[in-house]
């Protein structure tokens, strides 16, 4: 039997878990997750790790298209938008539902993981690993690592000129768990991505003022009489916060939306991969390590329908795994890389990071990886339908769009149950 270590038991993991479990007379599986439970980024307040989520978070996406494909949230929840709370407990149940818990060894960090041998290019892997509870730590030999455990762990400060010199205080939202510290403060909210709108739909209303700063053209709602746009941030002097416009404010806090960067600290030198400018380099279908193809990530991509593409290349990493289809050489995986990078990136004169970005190009991305893996996904059609009634509506009024509720009526169809007025041109 070929032995697999999936790292990180979120909702990454446990989709890789379950497309593995599928073949478990052929795969000793063995996860290892640094908490004492399920969720990963899901699981507010984690005693043993920092996670990305606040309290009252909901999820950006509707529960028509945020679940499993092959596991779909209840259909008499009324609401589409669900909180933190509820998006757990359904992670609970999926992994209940497939028996996934007895592959995850929990309380297990993973410290590192190198090539143990390479024999015709065909590799074998060391994962070292310490037992939290005991201390003790071990070696597990493996013949695929699935590295699934996220992206935002390593926050991204920007670099802003006098940021020294500021006499406020300046906050990651990863620290960001309720509107209780927020209360009577001025504050400039840098960045306006989900995480940096669901804060300022958290405070507006107990904030003294907010400026929210951005340079994303479609951001453009109506805000509170407290609040503004403004630009980006140019440089910090003091008191004084001033603006690419030359404008000036003074504030209390800055507060960074500004997301993460990716980092794998437990990969060794010899199997790290390169990251360039926030951008992930030489990996093909996005997911396999060209060098290394037996190092697979699940979910690197940004701003889809994370749950179902975790499923997808999960899909198509146990399709290689268990040689269901055949291997790809190393020429056609760089060959594709370098194609879409092409394609996506340096053809529109995007950023090396917007690679990643996969919000207009996912379900494209979704049929070359299911056609390859053999493996269809239900609810296709319609789910592309609903994101992009979704992602126009958010555009419109991202204090507004998650009272929205729809209702699936097929497999390519869905009805609008409630939108806010604000929408009823759309």
């Amino acid at each position: 039997m070929k032995e697999v270590v999936v790292i990180g038991a979120g909702p990454a993991g446990l989709a890789t878990i379950k497309s593995l479990s599928e073949y478990k007379d052929e795969l000793n599986i063995t996860a290892y997750e640094i908490s004492d439970r399920i969720g990963g980024v899901w699981v507010n307040r984690d005693p043993y790790k920092h996670t990305a989520t606040f309290d009252s978070l909901r999820a950006n996406n509707t529960k028509e298209m945020l679940g499993h494909p092959d596991f779909p949230l209840p259909s008499d929840i009324q609401e589409s938008f669900i909180p933190r709370s509820m998006v757990l407990d359904y992670l609970e149940n999926f992994a209940s539902h497939f028996q996934l818990k007895q592959f995850i060894k929990f309380r297990h960090t993973v410290l590192n993981v190198d090539i143990l041998s390479s024999v015709n290019g065909v590799e074998k892997w060391n994962v070292m690993v310490r037992n939290e509870e005991t201390g003790a730590v071990t070696n597990k030999k493996c013949d695929a690592v699935l590295v699934a455990t996220g992206h935002e762990t390593e926050m991204h400060i920007p670099e802003v000129d006098g940021m020294k010199t500021f006499t406020g205080e300046i906050i990651h939202t990863r620290y960001f768990q309720d509107s209780t510290y927020y209360v009577g403060k001025t504050i400039v909210l840098v960045g306006a991505g989900f995480s940096g709108l669901d804060i300022f739909t958290e405070i507006h209303t107990v904030a003294k003022k907010i400026y929210l700063s951005h340079h994303d053209e479609r951001i453009k709602a109506p805000l509170p009489e407290n609040s503004e746009y403004v630009p980006d941030v140019a440089r910090l002097d003091g008191d004084d916060i001033i603006f690419t416009d030359g404008r000036v404010v003074q504030a209390d806090i800055i507060l960074l939306a500004t997301g993460y960067r990716y980092d794998f600290p437990f990969l060794s030198e010899n199997c790290r991969p390169v990251v360039k400018d926030d951008h992930v380099t030489n990996i093909y279908r996005m997911m396999v390590d060209i060098e290394h193809p037996s190092l697979y990530y699940i979910g690197l991509n940004k701003l889809g329908l994370p749950f179902r593409e975790f499923s997808m290349q999960a899909d198509l990493a146990t399709a290689f795994i268990t040689e269901r289809i055949p291997a790809v050489s190393k020429e056609e995986m760089q060959k594709e890389y370098e194609e879409r990078y092409k394609k996506y990136v340096t053809d529109p004169g995007l950023r090396p990071k917007d690679f990643h970005i996969v919000t207009m190009t996912q379900f494209e991305y979704a049929d070359t990886i299911m056609e390859q893996s053999g493996r269809q996904k239900p609810g296709r059609v319609v789910t592309e339908k609903i994101f992009e009634r979704v992602l126009k509506i958010a555009v419109k009024n991202f204090l507004k769009y998650k009272s929205s509720i729809y209702r699936l009526i097929d497999e390519e169809n869905f009805e609008i149950i409630y939108e806010d007025e604000v929408f009823s041109d759309l």
